[in-house]
């Protein structure tokens, strides 16, 4: 399912039922990064200490979008399957 990013929940979750089994989701995985740099930013957090490393900047990132995975595996029932 090239573009999943957006479809309802329920219309993912019968289209795997009708035997889909890829599911593209990678905008939601950088619009979960990208709000997390920002509020980063924005909240002034990068300003604080050697906050302005790239690895502390894109640290919340990487959570956000380990997150986002975690809830798609739960959606698409694949959790714990691997």
């Amino acid at each position: 399912l090239h573009g999943g990013s957006g479809i309802p929940k329920e219309q993912v979750q019968k289209a795997i039922s009708m035997g889909i089994a890829k599911i593209n989701v990678n905008t939601e995985l950088q619009q979960a990064n990208a709000a997390a740099v920002k509020e980063f930013v924005i909240s002034g957090k990068i300003d604080q200490g050697k906050n302005f490393d790239p690895r502390k900047i894109l640290a919340n990132g990487v959570v956000a979008m380990k997150e986002t995975v975690a809830e798609k595996m739960d959606e698409f029932g694949s959790t714990g399957k691997a």
